[in-house]
């Protein structure tokens, strides 16, 4: 692994690996479900999940709004590792949005070395940016997310903007 910033390897590695994990538990819960209650079902208890979640932490970043687009970079994009772990590509910066392309994603990279397909691994993505969405909902933005699709470069791609 590379070395981003002041950040070393250990620490990115760490953070990477934790959220790595994060792949093989919603893979496991997925599969649980989905054998249990029908792909749908488990498609529903995962996004709702991952939204409960997702409203959380969007409430801690409200402080944000409306347009502090520097702050959130730093915040979630850039996280506990100055991005080493998404390697965030901003697209645009500016008083009006925030428009960011992820290039890494170690739940992508799991579920596609786990042996997934290009679809499970779209349908999981689907139920993982359940999160996200709720991140700017609860924190109060606008947004646009784009999810990764087989062809694509990097993973999910973002754009903030304040609320209308």
């Amino acid at each position: 692994m590379t070395q981003t910033g002041n950040i070393g390897t250990e620490q990115h590695s760490l953070h990477y690996g934790a959220v790595r994990d994060r792949a093989r538990i919603y893979l496991a819960v997925f599969r649980e479900l989905s054998q249990r209650y029908g792909e749908t079902e488990a498609i529903s208890v995962m996004q709702s999940a991952s939204r409960a979640h997702g409203l959380e932490v969007g409430a801690s970043l409200a402080h944000l709004a409306p347009r502090d687009f520097q702050g959130m970079l730093d915040a979630f994009f850039r996280g506990p590792d100055e991005g080493a772990t998404y390697s965030p590509e901003v697209r645009e910066i500016s008083d009006s949005c925030l428009d960011v392309q992820m290039m890494t994603c170690p739940l992508k990279d799991g579920w596609l070395d786990m042996g997934c397909s290009d679809e499970e691994v779209c349908t999981l993505l689907s139920c993982a940016t359940a999160f996200d969405k709720a991140v700017w909902e609860e924190a109060g933005f606008d947004y646009e997310l784009e999810t990764w699709a087989p062809g694509k470069t990097g993973c999910c791609h973002t754009r903030l903007m304040e609320k209308s």
